[in-house]
Protein backbone atom coordinates (compact mmCIF):
# COMPACT_ATOMS: atom_id res chain seq x y z
CA UNK A 1 0.00 0.00 0.00
CA UNK A 2 2.15 2.91 -1.18
CA UNK A 3 1.28 6.38 0.03
CA UNK A 4 2.49 9.03 -2.39
CA UNK A 5 2.80 12.79 -1.83
CA UNK A 6 3.40 15.01 -4.85
CA UNK A 7 4.45 18.56 -4.01
CA UNK A 8 4.63 20.90 -7.00
CA UNK A 9 5.12 24.58 -7.78
CA UNK A 10 3.29 26.94 -10.15
CA UNK A 11 5.57 26.00 -13.07
CA UNK A 12 3.90 22.58 -13.31
CA UNK A 13 0.91 22.79 -15.67
CA UNK A 14 -2.54 21.45 -14.89
CA UNK A 15 -2.16 19.08 -17.85
CA UNK A 16 1.11 17.70 -16.41
CA UNK A 17 -0.58 17.17 -13.02
CA UNK A 18 -3.52 15.44 -14.70
CA UNK A 19 -1.18 13.17 -16.67
CA UNK A 20 0.84 12.43 -13.53
CA UNK A 21 -2.34 11.36 -11.72
CA UNK A 22 -3.06 8.94 -14.56
CA UNK A 23 0.37 7.31 -14.82
CA UNK A 24 1.73 7.39 -11.24
CA UNK A 25 -0.43 4.54 -9.86
CA UNK A 26 0.98 1.99 -12.29
CA UNK A 27 4.51 3.42 -12.25
CA UNK A 28 4.68 3.28 -8.44
CA UNK A 29 3.02 -0.15 -8.24
CA UNK A 30 5.52 -1.58 -10.71
CA UNK A 31 8.50 0.05 -9.01
CA UNK A 32 7.68 -1.32 -5.53
CA UNK A 33 6.70 -4.77 -6.78
CA UNK A 34 8.23 -7.53 -4.66
CA UNK A 35 7.49 -11.17 -3.79
CA UNK A 36 5.74 -10.13 -0.55
CA UNK A 37 3.49 -7.61 -2.36
CA UNK A 38 3.51 -8.46 -6.07
CA UNK A 39 2.24 -6.12 -8.77
CA UNK A 40 -0.72 -7.85 -10.40
CA UNK A 41 -1.73 -5.19 -12.89
CA UNK A 42 -3.54 -1.88 -12.45
CA UNK A 43 -4.05 -0.97 -8.78
CA UNK A 44 -7.51 -1.47 -7.30
CA UNK A 45 -9.24 0.45 -4.49
CA UNK A 46 -6.95 0.80 -1.48
CA UNK A 47 -3.81 -0.35 -3.30
CA UNK A 48 -2.32 3.15 -3.57
CA UNK A 49 -3.11 6.64 -2.29
CA UNK A 50 -1.69 9.71 -4.04
CA UNK A 51 -2.01 13.27 -2.74
CA UNK A 52 -1.13 16.40 -4.70
CA UNK A 53 -0.08 19.55 -2.83
CA UNK A 54 0.94 22.92 -4.12
CA UNK A 55 4.09 24.49 -2.63
CA UNK A 56 3.45 27.39 -0.29
CA UNK A 57 5.37 30.63 -0.14
CA UNK A 58 7.27 29.24 2.88
CA UNK A 59 8.49 26.04 1.21
CA UNK A 60 12.21 25.95 0.47
CA UNK A 61 13.82 24.11 -2.43
CA UNK A 62 14.70 24.54 -6.07
CA UNK A 63 12.90 21.54 -7.53
CA UNK A 64 9.60 22.16 -9.33
CA UNK A 65 8.19 18.86 -8.13
CA UNK A 66 9.05 16.35 -5.40
CA UNK A 67 7.44 12.93 -5.21
CA UNK A 68 7.65 11.03 -1.92
CA UNK A 69 6.71 7.36 -2.02
CA UNK A 70 6.22 5.64 1.33
CA UNK A 71 5.70 1.91 1.41
CA UNK A 72 6.27 -1.06 3.70
CA UNK A 73 9.81 -2.27 4.28
CA UNK A 74 10.72 -5.66 2.90
CA UNK A 75 14.31 -6.84 2.49
CA UNK A 76 13.61 -7.53 -1.18
CA UNK A 77 12.75 -3.84 -1.64
CA UNK A 78 15.62 -2.56 0.45
CA UNK A 79 18.47 -4.23 -1.44
CA UNK A 80 17.66 -2.44 -4.73
CA UNK A 81 15.91 0.72 -3.61
CA UNK A 82 18.00 2.97 -5.87
CA UNK A 83 16.92 0.98 -8.93
CA UNK A 84 13.32 1.32 -7.81
CA UNK A 85 13.46 5.08 -7.34
CA UNK A 86 15.32 5.52 -10.64
CA UNK A 87 12.57 3.50 -12.33
CA UNK A 88 9.94 5.93 -11.03
CA UNK A 89 12.02 8.90 -12.23
CA UNK A 90 12.67 7.42 -15.66
CA UNK A 91 9.10 6.23 -16.32
CA UNK A 92 7.66 9.53 -15.14
CA UNK A 93 10.11 11.51 -17.31
CA UNK A 94 8.98 9.49 -20.33
CA UNK A 95 5.28 10.09 -19.59
CA UNK A 96 4.99 13.63 -18.20
CA UNK A 97 6.61 16.92 -19.13
CA UNK A 98 8.54 17.86 -15.99
CA UNK A 99 11.75 19.85 -15.78
CA UNK A 100 13.35 19.64 -12.35
CA UNK A 101 11.88 17.01 -10.09
CA UNK A 102 13.02 14.47 -7.54
CA UNK A 103 11.73 11.19 -6.17
CA UNK A 104 12.21 10.00 -2.59
CA UNK A 105 11.44 6.36 -1.71
CA UNK A 106 10.84 5.69 1.97
CA UNK A 107 10.69 2.09 3.17
CA UNK A 108 9.39 1.75 6.71
CA UNK A 109 7.81 -0.64 9.15
CA UNK A 110 4.07 -0.29 9.30
CA UNK A 111 0.66 -1.86 9.00
CA UNK A 112 -2.40 -0.93 6.96
CA UNK A 113 -6.12 -1.45 7.29
CA UNK A 114 -9.12 0.09 5.58
CA UNK A 115 -12.88 -0.10 5.62
CA UNK A 116 -14.65 -2.67 3.48
CA UNK A 117 -15.24 -1.35 -0.05
CA UNK A 118 -18.80 -2.72 -0.12
CA UNK A 119 -20.05 -0.36 2.60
Amino acid sequence: MPLVDVTYDSKISTESLRRMSEVLPSIVAESVDCPEEPWLGPPSAGDIEIRFRSKSEFDVGELNCVIEVRTKFFASREHDKQRRVDLIRDRLSASVELSQFGVWLILSEGAWTQTDQDR
